[in-house]
């Protein structure tokens, strides 16, 4: 009987289960032309998810209604920025390994942890004012009305930590 009941009880709870994980999922609203990419409908690689990276500066450029020149303009700024910084995100990476590396070790002075500290901060704090000049550089490309409509641009994913410019 015992047997018979964990049976019943066993096919049940499969049933149940495939019954649950069969439905669809809901589907997503549709992505507009000009926000899909190579990489499918998000329209950016995963990483170029930032302030303006990604679906933000498809919103960006159609928002602002950018010409194709503009377009090609920024994204070129964009990538001597790439570039430029790649060995700086590198060290920064270096950096934050060796800063985990000190914390973790029970041996380690406070002194040593500041500074290193330190040294993360003054890494991080260039890529800061690169990013900066990259936007000042991207200002540029803009018509003085794209510039003030920066401001009204409504905030969403990618955008929420870099309000405005």
């Amino acid at each position: 009987m015992k047997r018979s009941c964990v049976l019943v009880l066993a096919t049940f709870l499969v049933v149940l289960t495939t019954a649950a994980f069969a439905a669809p999922p809901d589907p997503a609203p549709p992505v507009p032309p000009q926000m899909q990419g190579p990489w499918g409908q998000g329209g950016a690689h995963p990483q170029m998810q930032g302030p303006w990276g990604g679906p933000a500066r498809h919103r960006l450029a159609a928002f602002l209604n950018l010409t194709q020149e503009q377009r090609d303009k920024m994204k070129e700024i964009r990538s001597r920025f790439q570039a430029d910084t790649h060995d700086l995100k590198y060290d920064i990476g270096l950096k934050r390994l060796e800063m985990r590396k000190v914390f973790t070790d029970p041996k380690t002075d406070d002194q040593t942890l500041l500074a290193k500290q330190k040294e993360l901060g003054m890494l991080v704090q260039k890529l800061m004012e690169r990013r900066g000049q990259m936007k000042i550089e991207w200002r540029h490309v803009l018509t003085p009305e794209q510039i003030q409509k920066l401001d009204r641009m409504p905030k969403g994913r990618g955008m929420r930590h870099h309000p405005g410019m």
